[in-house]
């Protein structure tokens, strides 16, 4: 299917970056004129130069309103408009309305100084022969756009209040903020889909739908713990072609071989065809924000899990459990609301948690970097280090017991998203949004092998031995690696899309995937099969960990529900109690207790019975943990610090 045809489409780009009542927005500006670069750019979409229409903070309403006009009129293909600086709600009444703040505008009378966007929506539905209109508002409550409501508004009232053909991808839910950190180059959404546009997604095609495009943008968004953009779309203008991929035909870096003859890849496909758990995923549109009890319960479930393998794999007994590791985090960011909240931070103040079904937990000390806020932890299995990612790309070591810095690592040029120590502690393996692995040597803190891949990496675990590394990333591939000399071992790529999670199952025989298409995924290291479950999760995983004992594997993610099982016959556990996104999961070294982050709280929970121990509501927004080797800790990312928590039993 064809592009939009540039010569008959337009764009309009509003970027509002300086205000006289309300803080300012740097990011806002470069977002917005990176964007107009993009998309006059011929490897991205190709518009011409006179049909992008760019305006800052000196426009006035009318201005606005005017381009927009114009540009609308003269639209035969595909019109974009594009939104980014602080968000207002009117006040009062029982439909909120969404005001875009322009340089004048005044927080407590959001009618001085803005647009009112259902204005913006008349002039758009005003007869004009687009073939399809894009709206992108990056602003506080933006999700107002969609159902003008205060409440979450019926499918039959969105679809009337919607633009016949068009397609709307808001920052944030009605009652959601927006953020732009001066940190980052970007308003954190806008960011998100300048990344897709200049990277493109590997496992699609050669053009990019909006639909594509929203679920990249919206995956890296709620890795990072921001807040989950919104979709609005009528018409199937989301499933049809709107830029090119840039990372179509792209060579792969690294150069990655197969391990052993082509027949090992034939027998695992073959395998996998008829190993794999058929189903169709169910895609929901984000057409509102779920409203969420305040306390809702915590709870377990017994389910039957689908069957798909005829034998359960070979175990062998050890006691090394080799956790997911997780997603970065939001930095400390200026809301396009003109307010900024209390934003949650570690408490370096020990405290004790009254005991909980016979747990009591403490925060026993935290550790901080340098700058930037923290994104991934690992515990080394000697139980001397901890490590820490930022970021900003540096990652800190730690004295366990003291907190003492030991040193920082440098060499990454983006966020560190996950790390892993190999069992014998000697080395230490980083992922980052700068599409390379490193492997350190801890005791000197030089890189040893720096292993390429075609994009962001995610998530990496080590074999029990130390001998193999698995990574996951942007594409739809899982790769091993060897340690010893950085060389690409195998590659399997059965996932459809990204993989966020990895993890080395204890008897080294086997690794876990979790995917953004919903996905987990379970390969044979020697490649004799593949299986493969598209309905554990109605929405991506994002966390998957191998328990110690019986073969448990646990997953969780968007959907908030953590699932265990043994094998692709057995019943599947549910655990229920986050109001939030799951980051990551880990089992003690016993495997008695599975313990669950998440961007509400870090939850303890007893891994047989599936029901909640502990929740430990002090540590927040927490993206990644760790157990120490005695179980007797766990280490959690919160904000700029690593807190460690003592476990009692």
């Amino acid at each position: 299917m064809a592009l939009p045809d540039p010569g008959a489409s337009r764009a309009v780009l509003v970027g509002v970056d300086k205000y006289r009542h309300l803080p300012s927005l740097r990011p806002v500006g470069r977002g917005r004129d990176r964007l107009a670069e993009l998309l006059r750019d011929p490897t991205v979409w190709g518009l011409d130069q006179r049909h992008v229409t760019v305006l800052g903070a000196q426009a006035s309403r009318d201005d606005i309103l005017t381009a927009v006009k114009r540009a609308a009129r003269e639209t035969t293909d595909t019109f974009l408009l594009y939104f980014a600086g602080h968000g207002l709600r009117s006040r009062g009444g029982s439909a909120q309305q969404l005001h875009l703040a322009l340089t004048g505008a005044d927080d407590e009378h959001p009618q001085i100084g803005s647009i009112a966007y259902h204005d913006i929506r008349e002039i758009l539905t005003a007869g004009h022969q687009a073939r399809r209109r894009i709206v992108l508002l990056d602003c506080c409550y933006s999700g107002l756009a969609g159902g003008m409501g205060q409440q979450a508004a019926p499918r039959e009232e969105l679809q009337q209040a919607a633009i016949e053909g068009s397609y709307l991808l808001t920052s944030a839910s009605s009652t959601q903020r927006a953020f732009a950190h001066d940190g980052r180059p970007y308003p954190e959404f806008t960011g998100a889909l300048i990344g897709v546009l200049e990277q493109g997604i590997p496992s699609a095609g050669p053009e990019l739908t909006l639909d594509q495009t929203w679920r990249a943008a919206r995956a890296t968004l709620l890795r990072r713990g921001d807040p989950e953009p919104q979709q609005f779309g009528q018409n199937a203008a989301g499933q049809l072609p709107w830029v090119r991929n840039r990372a179509h035909d792209a060579p792969a870096a690294g150069g990655f071989r197969a391990r052993g003859p082509q027949v090992s890849t034939a027998r695992r496909r073959k395998a996998a065809r008829v190993l794999r758990v058929l189903g169709v995923p169910l895609v929901t549109l984000a057409l509102a924000t779920p409203v969420i009890p305040e306390n809702p319960p915590a709870q377990g479930t017994d389910d039957r899990a689908s069957g798909g393998r005829s034998a359960a794999p070979r175990v062998r007994p050890s006691s090394v459990v080799v956790p997911s590791t997780s997603p970065t985090p939001s930095a400390s960011p200026t809301p396009s609301s003109g307010k900024t909240p209390k934003q949650p931070g570690p408490d370096p103040t020990p405290r004790t948690h009254s005991a909980d079904k016979g747990v009591r937990v403490s925060l026993a000390r935290s550790y901080v970097g340098q700058s930037g806020f923290l994104s991934a932890v690992a515990y080394a299995p000697d139980g001397r280090l901890i490590a820490g990612g930022s970021e900003d790309g540096s990652i800190y070591l730690w004295n366990a017991d003291t907190a003492k810095r030991v040193r920082i690592l440098s060499g990454h040029s983006d966020r560190i998203t996950s790390l892993a120590f190999d069992p014998g502690s000697s080395t230490l393996a980083s992922a980052s949004g700068d599409r390379t692995v490193r492997l350190w040597d801890v005791s000197s803190g030089t890189s040893r092998h720096t292993l390429s891949h075609p994009g962001e990496v995610y998530s990496v675990a080590f074999s029990p031995d130390g001998g193999t590394l698995v990574s996951g990333g942007q594409g739809d591939a899982v790769r091993l690696w060897s340690v010893s000399d950085g060389s690409a071992l195998e590659t399997f790529d059965d996932q459809k899309e990204d993989v966020l999670a990895v993890a080395f199952s204890p008897d080294g025989e086997s690794v876990l995937s979790g995917s953004y298409d919903r996905s987990a995924a379970e390969y044979d290291v020697g490649g004799s099969w593949t299986w493969r479950d598209e309905k554990l999760s109605s929405d991506a995983i994002t966390a998957v960990a191998y328990g110690p004992k019986d073969y448990v594997r646990a997953a969780g993610g968007y959907d908030k529900v953590i699932r265990t099982w043994t094998g692709p016959d057995s019943g599947t556990k549910t655990f229920k109690g986050h109001t939030e996104s799951i980051t990551a999961l880990a089992f003690s070294p016993d495997g008695k207790i599975l313990a669950s982050a998440g961007l509400d709280a870090i939850r303890l929970w007893d891994a047989q019975k599936a029901t909640p121990l502990r929740t430990i509501p002090g540590a927040g927004s927490t993206m990644d943990i760790a157990f120490s080797p005695d179980g007797t800790h766990l280490a959690g990312v919160s904000g700029r610090a690593v807190q460690l928590w003592s476990i009692t039993r």
